[in-house]
């Protein structure tokens, strides 16, 4: 990977999705021994090691890209794709069993917040599942990679909140302005490039974006509760 980068975005935009992803856990994953932290679960530890190797690995496809190796890209893709559906299975594995066990955010309903790490995982599932359909088509193939590791960043968002407390900002609005901010760098990359916005990031961008508040509104109807306390049933 020593060829000349010429096409800087992808790389760049990888590195300070994982800086988010870092400082939102860093005091309950990355640097915890520097912290009062509690326990993990075993099954918190392996989702750390699969988040973390998933940034890793978008990170070394931009850079083959970027570097034009497509053909290591290609052969490497299929491990990331099978991490990032073992990822989204035990992600939602791990939100259901944090349910059952009455654990949540502070002044969230554990069911009520349920349908958060399941409309999270539901979005990353939609944006990998059509980028690997459209694995041929290269310019939608991207974006739709990037937005999938976008809608991971909720999680890592909604971990900002005690570093901002002193700003009166809720979690779930750092979680709206740090998507919608990686969209609009997305949207002005693509109008500095081609005078437009390519319809992946137009389109799926703008849904990624809306999906973080409605993932919240969802869990606070009242229709979701039973639908929460089945699938916590079915996971038991």
């Amino acid at each position: 990977m020593n060829a000349i980068i010429r096409n800087r975005f992808p790389v760049v935009v990888v590195i300070a999705l994982g800086a988010v992803v870092f400082l939102g856990f860093a005091r309950t994953y990355y640097l915890r021994y520097l912290f009062d932290a509690s326990p993990l679960t075993v099954m918190a530890h392996v989702h750390g090691v699969l988040a973390t190797l998933w940034i890793a690995l978008h990170y070394t496809q931009a850079r083959l890209i970027a570097a034009h190796r497509a053909d290591i890209h290609k052969r490497l893709g299929i491990f990331a794709a099978c991490v990032g559906f073992v990822l989204a299975a035990q992600a939602l594995d791990l939100g259901i069993t944090n349910v059952a066990a009455g654990r949540a955010p502070p002044g969230r309903d554990p069911l009520q917040f349920l349908s958060v790490p399941i409309g999270t995982m539901s979005m990353f599932l939609v944006f990998l599942v059509a980028a690997l359909a459209l694995r041929r088509k290269r310019e939608w193939h991207k974006r739709l990679m990037f937005l999938a590791t976008l809608a991971l960043l909720v999680p890592a968002a909604g971990r900002f909140d005690s570093m901002l407390a002193p700003l009166g900002m809720p979690r779930r609005k750092i979680a709206v302005i740090l998507t919608v901010a990686f969209v609009a760098w997305a949207w002005w990359d693509d109008w500095r490039k081609r005078g437009r916005v390519h319809p992946a990031y137009l389109y799926c961008g703008s849904l990624l974006a809306v999906s973080v508040p409605l993932r919240a509104w969802v869990g606070m109807q009242a229709w979701w509760t039973p639908i929460a306390q089945w699938i916590v049933g079915v996971h038991s």
